[in-house]
């Protein structure tokens, strides 16, 4: 039986990559520096932002530029998958296995030390890097281009980072530099455990408890928050939810539930009726084991602030955006879509969830979109494809299908179930 696929969740995954657990497992290296190659005071560095997703180039030693996710929830740099035209030219590299989130098998990579890093205007220096021997995560086809690995701490610990989303501009200081205050900019606590950036919210459920909840600030997980049950007795699943798959881990599938909490409390910003993910124990167990927390917040909410992570400083600052406001939505349709051919805009679906509305008109997983609402899907981007499937319940969709060598045209209606 297939279960609810969320579609901003696709960065539950990189959350649950547990390179903190590799750190215990692994010999790894804090002598590694990476540096402005100028006197200039910060560079700026245009993002392409693809599921609430920060995609950044990156260079490993002789590489061509790799597009990698800028993810504040991961140690290391993590190649996740190769092309035939990529070279990397990895330093001192040994073959290692890694065991990770999620139910499934433990699988092989190579952990390498002693490599160089660019970026613009940015060079670092006995970088490590691990490259996984099976591309687990498919972020490529999920993403709608090629995308390499998985970068984060290494930039977060050297700079003050700001990430405006509404220009999608990410903003490298040095460590030194004062930044200006703006008018609304509201600047708090950031806690720095081992590698990973912590702050303390307060949710309100459905049932009136309001409890503070401790979680990791994870640009590279795409859903709003994932709250994690078994970490505090007063946790409990709002009264309609829906089974779903949330994502990958190193180690295999992550499952759970989808709902929605009545609010959410970041010192003065308050974000009400927002969705919330709530992993099965067994998917998160390793976690559990590592690390005190109740679960961590991701980019549906963290796009609607501009953000400075201070690391140097054990500090945050959210700036509020036009997008702060904003419903909190979701994959209605009810049906998840990939690219085969990441980088072109060929679509199809890669799964129906039972009982949906796509389901209902026969929509199978493998047929191929054409047009929807009139739109030929070859003019649009994945992210406007998927912002409708997720506009707003009650929205008529109209669909024309290839399935092998039929056409079919199917309609039907966007329905919330949470």
């Amino acid at each position: 039986m297939k279960r609810a696929v969320y579609l901003t969740l696709l960065g539950l995954c990189f959350l649950l990559i547990p390179l903190g657990t590799l750190a215990q497992l692994q010999p790894t290296t804090d002598s590694d520096t990476v540096y402005f190659t100028s006197n200039r005071k910060k560079i700026n560095i245009p993002f392409k932002l693809v599921h609430n997703l920060v995609v950044i180039p990156v260079q490993i030693n002789t590489s061509q530029p790799l597009n990698f996710i800028l993810d504040s929830g991961v140690r290391n740099t993590l190649i996740t998958r190769l092309y035939f035209s990529d070279s990397l030219d990895l330093k001192d590299a040994s073959k290692i296995t890694i065991k990770g989130l999620g139910e499934g098998h433990d699988i092989d990579a190579f952990f390498s030390t002693g490599n160089h890093m660019y970026m613009d205007g940015i060079k670092g220096d006995n970088h490590s890097v691990y490259v996984l021997m099976e591309d687990v995560f498919n972020l490529s086809t999920r993403m709608g281009m090629p995308v390499h690995g998985i970068i984060g701490y290494d930039i977060f610990k050297n700079f003050i980072v700001k990430i405006n989303y509404s220009t999608k501009m990410l903003t490298l200081y040095r460590p030194d530099v004062k930044l200006r205050k703006k008018r609304k900019a509201e600047e708090y606590p950031l806690m720095i455990e081992g590698t990973k950036p912590y702050m303390v919210g307060t949710v309100k459920q459905h049932n009136g408890d309001t409890l503070d909840v401790k979680l990791i600030v994870d640009t590279g997980a795409s859903h709003s928050l994932s709250l994690y049950l078994p970490t505090n007795e007063k946790l409990s699943l709002p009264p309609k939810v829906m089974e779903a798959y949330l994502g990958r881990g190193l180690s295999g599938d992550i499952n759970g539930k989808i709902g929605r909490l009545s609010s959410f409390r970041l010192g003065k910003y308050k974000l009400e009726n927002l969705t919330a993910s709530y992993p099965d124990e067994e998917g998160i167990k390793l976690a559990l084991n590592i690390a005190d927390r109740n679960g961590n917040m991701g980019s549906d909410i963290l796009k609607r602030f501009t953000v400075i992570f201070d690391y140097p400083h054990q500090r945050i600052t959210l700036i509020p955006n036009h997008k702060f406001k904003e419903p909190f939505s979701y994959n209605m349709a009810g049906f998840e879509v990939s690219t085969p051919l990441p980088g072109t805009n060929f679509y199809v679906v890669s799964n129906v969830v039972d009982d949906s509305p796509a389901n209902k008109v026969g929509v199978q997983a493998g047929d191929q979109l054409l047009h929807i609402n009139g739109r030929d899907c070859t003019d649009l981007t994945l992210q406007e494809l998927l912002e409708m499937l997720e506009s707003k319940p009650g929205r008529k969709l109209r669909l024309r299908l290839k399935r092998e060598q039929e056409i079919l045209n199917v309609d039907f209606v966007l329905q919330s179930r949470i």
